[in-house]
């Protein structure tokens, strides 16, 4: 086991935060088991508790724990990078990295597309497009909020069970033969409101991505979504070249 070393330059409190670290992105503990108490961690490390409440601080911000009150100190999903350089999956990328997705259908329905739908699409005046509202989560835990609607002709017969209990492209490609091969997606720097805080489990004003995409299969647009992801467990990245 590694020790905290009373002779060493380095703060106390850094050292045993790096060590919990290690320990956490090992799998010493797994996402959502809770890490043993302030009192335990002192004598295990024999380290005071005020070096115990900085280190764990120090791991709360980095979003590697999440403090209850009255419960403990339980390890959180560690943030997750996604490169944008390729087509991506939410749920794909979650099992990638040892993580367990499932979908929350909130809401479900087949609406007449209105005039941003009917461009978006490419559709006539009198066509109908699937809207749902999903809660994305990764080991229960709410990561993305997302509003979609997909072109009805191509997905008939497209069920709210099938949307909860598989990733929407597995559906699109297993289901009905189509797949998203290219993607269009901007992004923006929100703040979240109180009902979006209280699905994230986050404080109002907590900081958090909007983001839009538009997804085609060859030169048709297959699926419109509009998407709030927390940001303090998720980062986005593009090599330039």
């Amino acid at each position: 086991m590694e020790l905290v070393k009373t002779n060493s330059p380095i703060a106390l409190y850094y050292q045993l935060k790096e060590i919990l670290s290690q320990r956490i992105l090992r799998n010493d503990w797994g996402v959502g088991e809770r890490l043993p108490t302030e009192f335990e961690l002192c004598e295990e490390y024999g380290v005071s508790r005020i070096t115990v409440r900085q280190a764990l601080a120090g791991l709360e911000k980095e979003g590697l724990i999440v403090r209850k009150q009255g419960l403990g100190t339980f390890v959180s999903i560690p943030q997750i990078e996604q490169n944008l350089a390729s087509f991506y999956s939410f749920s794909a990328e979650f099992r990638k990295r040892g993580l367990k997705p499932s979908n929350q259908v909130v809401e479900f329905s087949v609406i007449p597309a209105d005039a941003k739908m009917r461009r978006v699409f490419g559709l006539e005046g009198n066509s109908s497009v699937y809207a749902f509202k999903r809660l994305r989560l990764a080991n229960e835990i709410p990561i993305v909020i997302e509003w979609t609607y997909l072109p009805a002709d191509l997905f008939s017969g497209l069920t709210r069970e099938e949307l909860a209990e598989s990733s929407l492209y597995e559906v699109m490609n297993a289901r009905f033969g189509v797949i998203a091969n290219s993607a269009q997606e901007n992004f923006g720097a929100v703040v979240l409101k109180k009902d979006e805080a209280e699905v994230f489990g986050l404080e109002v004003g907590a900081p958090a991505l909007d983001l839009e995409r538009t997804a085609y299969s060859g030169a048709r647009c297959v699926e419109y979504t509009h998407g709030l992801i927390r940001g303090d467990k998720f980062r986005f990245y593009v090599k330039l070249d």
